[in-house]
């Protein structure tokens, strides 16, 4: 009996990586059927559907325009990455390849998610029309599908290329199969940098860029169809919350994994570990990631079948029913995996030190870190809309601008505290219970209901969109209320993705450092040498020259793109004939008569949208070629030039003050949004009501403003640059020990 079973378990454990193939491709059939589906439902008006295939068009300008910069930026580094592998033991040229391979994945995974958004949002304002319900279960559709399908993309890559290791496993090291794919995490997270960095500058930079044209040429209504930077407008959304955030949680879910795999290498050398299972502690990581996968679809299936509506409640049941399962079903794939105990030595200062672990300590750190991303979203959900801490806030706005900024950003920097513990209680336990593998573990878990939190994610710019395009479209009125209760939900959950998004970018970076730290034998350095506390410092300014870089980035972008509106309206025939009619009746109670309103007809969709998208893309490019390469060429200096104690240094002030600044900077944004929203719906004060037209609101609006450069651009891209950072000196490890 006992033989049946090894041999069960070997069969299953040679297998296990095509099962992990297959579901993935499965996964992204359910995904594609899902926009299917989604597609082929009755489409809005004329009008509506024009705008739509104008905003997804001019999207597909700027990630071409992008891309066409990142390829060389992609061809630069897999040279780079070669060149390193012939002078390295655990590396050889297949890591170059794995680079452009996760590169590609993930590019390809942003396109098709811009597809479901732009066929989702327009049928949300259809579906709109019928009621709440409908209208809701259509962007969720489209949210599943962008959230199945990134995950999807990530474990098929990830599977494929493992798969492809060992097939050239009699020439490979297994460290040196595992260290290939590091080189699949670095081509993620440079189109994650591209993505957040340029997108998140060029998206906020597109929002304020139509704000100074309005401004400028007040004539000029809100939303109206005849202005060229409407489209860009339009396009921000897709940018910044489909292909920025998307392409961010793509990058921690696969950094987490590879991390925790490359930990788990030291654990083949105990013969508990290896005869019970051959590879266990390196495939748990990717197992328990597509079980997560798994628990994601059911979840989005029984959503689906609830009527209800109160869909808040229905965001609940999905979030905490998939994290539910995912924990009971990784519970069994950890016993099946791992034995019950085993002890692994290591030589310290010539002592030999023998660790014990225990696969219910692994399970203890999975738990811990799915556990944690649930306790973020409630603390952020509480204090970002919290009525005590949001009415602080509105109460300071009727001092004027400056009372609101203060207490906003003051609200952030308390609002830090939640997160950061939570992640530090995390990363603690989780190495109480199962060492550095124990905190990548974590990591892994915190990111196994990504799919879940994708579709989350998503949601809030298909709604967002789909609402531009009902104003747009003259709709507005029909379906106001529908929209406007899903853009209650859509908020919300966009706080909270935020937040638990720089968390888990945190908790990953620990993990990926743990991974350094081990990979270099770096796991103890002097904090009284004056050569670390140094670095520390320089580690710790970074995020902070990267935000600089960003904000004003966009105030330039913003514009640069107002100059080429403008230029449009001076040289375009049918866009100057409506700026005059615009002009003729701007105060006049008078409206248009019926050849000039088909004047401004034939304006609409008229301007050169795509060039508009193109010079903002190349401007922001411009702007934030900086930060990218100090993102990337700093750990990659320091570790070549200075050793591995001097990066480890470096990284040491990098991430908690990068995680930090990160989260304090969102939650200032989210807690200025929410109190402009307040005032929106009407404030009781001294038995009078201040709404939309109150001094109150302007100051809010102000104070708005400045929070979106936070919590859009700057705190998101933060992100980026922790997790990077630790890619690229886990990459160049090898070569500087």
């Amino acid at each position: 009996m006992g033989r049946t079973n090894v041999s069960i378990k070997n069969f299953a454990m040679e297998n296990l990586i095509y099962y992990l193939t297959g579901i993935g491709v499965l996964a992204l059939a359910f995904a594609l059927w899902k926009t299917r589906r989604v597609y082929l439902q009755e489409k809005a008006n004329q009008k509506a559907s024009d705008f739509s295939a104008h905003i997804r068009n001019a999207t597909f300008t700027f990630l071409k325009t992008e891309y066409n910069v990142l390829s060389v930026f992609i061809i630069l580094v897999a040279v780079l990455l070669f060149l390193q592998s012939r002078f390295t033991d655990d590396s050889n040229e297949f890591l170059a390849i794995s680079f452009v391979v996760g590169a590609a994945f993930s590019s390809l995974a942003g396109y098709l998610s811009i597809y479901a958004s732009s066929y989702s949002d327009n049928r949300t304002v259809k579906a709109s029309e019928s009621s709440v319900n409908k209208a809701f279960r259509t962007a969720f559709s489209g949210g599943a599908a962008i959230g199945i399908g990134n995950v999807a993309f990530a474990i098929i890559g990830l599977s494929v290329l493992f798969l492809i290791s060992q097939l050239f496993g009699d020439k490979w090291e297994l460290s040196t199969s595992i260290n290939m794919l590091t080189g699949y995490a670095l081509g993620v997270s440079t189109v994650a940098l591209f993505d957040r960095i340029i997108g998140g500058v060029y998206a906020q930079a597109a929002n304020d860029g139509e704000k100074l044209v309005i401004k400028t040429e007040e004539a000029i209504p809100e939303n109206s169809a005849v202005n060229p930077a409407e489209i860009a407008k339009g396009t921000a959304t897709n940018i910044n919350n489909i292909t920025g955030a998307g392409s961010d949680l793509f990058e921690s879910f696969v950094a987490a994994i590879i991390a925790a795999m490359i930990l788990g290498i030291p654990f083949l050398n105990a013969e508990a570990v290896y005869s019970h299972f051959s590879f266990g502690p390196i495939m748990l990581p990717i197992t328990i990631a597509t079980v997560g996968l798994l628990c994601s679809i059911t979840s989005n299936f029984i959503v689906n079948t609830i009527e209800s509506e109160n869909f808040w409640t229905s965001y609940r049941f999905s979030n905490y029913f998939s994290a539910a399962i995912i924990a009971i079903a990784s519970f069994f794939v950890i016993k099946y995996m791992l034995p019950a105990e085993w002890e692994i030595s290591n030589t310290v200062n010539e002592q030999l030190i023998i660790t014990k672990f225990k696969s219910l300590g692994i399970f203890w750190s999975l738990f811990i870190g799915l556990s944690s991303g649930i306790l973020i979203s409630l603390f952020t959900e509480f204090y970002t809309t919290s009525e005590n801490l949001v009415d602080k806030v509105v109460e300071k706005s009727f001092n004027g601008p400056s009372s609101n900024i203060l207490s906003s950003i003051s609200s952030g920097f308390l609002s830090s505290f939640g997160p950061v513990i939570i992640v530090a209680t995390t990363v603690i336990s989780s190495y109480y219970f199962a060492g550095f593998y124990g905190i990548a573990i974590a990591a892994v878990g915190m990111l196994a209901n990504t799919a879940t939190v994708f579709t989350i994610n998503s949601f809030k710019p298909i709604v967002e969109n789909a609402g531009y395009l009902a104003k747009i479209s003259g709709q507005a009125e029909e379906i106001e209320q529908t929209i406007n209760e899903l853009n209650k939900i859509g908020d919300k959950k966009e706080l909270i993705v935020k937040s638990f998004t720089i968390s888990a970018a945190a908790l990953t970076a620990f993990a990926l450092f743990s991974a350094y730290l081990q990979k270099t034998g770096t796991s103890l350095f002097e904090i009284s040498d004056p050569l670390i506390i140094g670095a520390i410092l320089i580690g710790a300014i970074i995020p902070f020259l990267f935000s600089s870089f960003v904000v004003s980035g966009i105030n330039e972008v913003a514009t640069k793109l107002a100059i080429e509106v403008k230029r449009q309206f001076n040289e375009i025939p049918k866009l100057i004939a409506a700026l005059d009619i615009y002009k003729k009746y701007y105060g006049d109670p008078n409206v248009p008569d019926n050849e000039e309103e088909e004047i401004l007809a034939n304006a609409e969709g008229v301007a050169e949208f795509e060039d508009l998208v193109e010079i903002s893309t190349y401007n922001a490019v411009r702007e934030i070629i900086i930060p990218i390469v100090i993102t990337v060429a700093i750990p990659a200096l320091a570790g070549y030039f200075g050793g591995t104690a001097l990066l480890a240094g470096i990284l040491s002030g990098l991430i908690p003050v990068g995680f930090v600044l990160a989260i304090s900077q969102a939650n200032s944004g989210a807690i200025w949004r929410s109190a402009k929203n307040q005032i929106v719906k009407g404030v009781l004060r001294n038995d009078e009501i201040y709404g939309k037209n109150s001094e109150a609101y302007k100051n809010a609006q102000f104070g708005d403003s400045v929070g979106k450069h936070f919590k859009n651009a700057s705190a998101p891209a933060l992100n980026i640059l922790i997790k990077i950072s630790v890619i690229v000196a886990l990459i160049i490890a090898s070569g500087i020990v």
